[in-house]
């Protein structure tokens, strides 16, 4: 037998969801533009805009990718619209951020793994 699931409860449910992902930790300490610390995959420096109201860009060679962000545990997370996470590791005040690229959860970012990210503006 099946059970019809109320729209008014999928609705609610997508609305509660909505706000949970809006809130969390501050996202203002790490509001900046940042630019990785290395050359990435032989193609020049990533540019990495994080704005204060949790809209994002990540630029290689020109081309950019939007996403959205927050900050949970300690940790940035980046939600790209094709469904992505990216788990960011902020270290020294948020000057540097650590980009985990397994696309597996770690509790740190495995260094051979890891794109890091030096502050180059605050809160663009």
């Amino acid at each position: 037998m099946k059970t019809a699931i109320n729209p008014a409860i999928t609705v609610g449910l997508a609305l509660i969801c909505l706000f949970l992902m809006g809130c969390g930790e501050s996202r203002a300490p790490f509001a900046g533009t940042y630019q990785s610390v290395a050359p990435y995959a032989g193609k020049g420096h990533i540019k990495l805009v994080l704005k204060e109201n949790g809209e994002g860009t990540w630029t290689l060679e020109g081309k950019s990718v939007k996403f959205k962000w927050r900050v949970s545990e300690g940790r940035i997370w980046l939600y790209t619209k094709e469904g992505g996470i990216i788990i960011v590791t902020p270290t020294q005040g948020g000057k540097i951020l650590s980009a985990d690229m397994t696309g597996e959860w770690h509790p740190g970012c495995p260094r051979d793994k890891c794109i890091d990210f030096q502050q180059v503006e605050a809160r663009p």
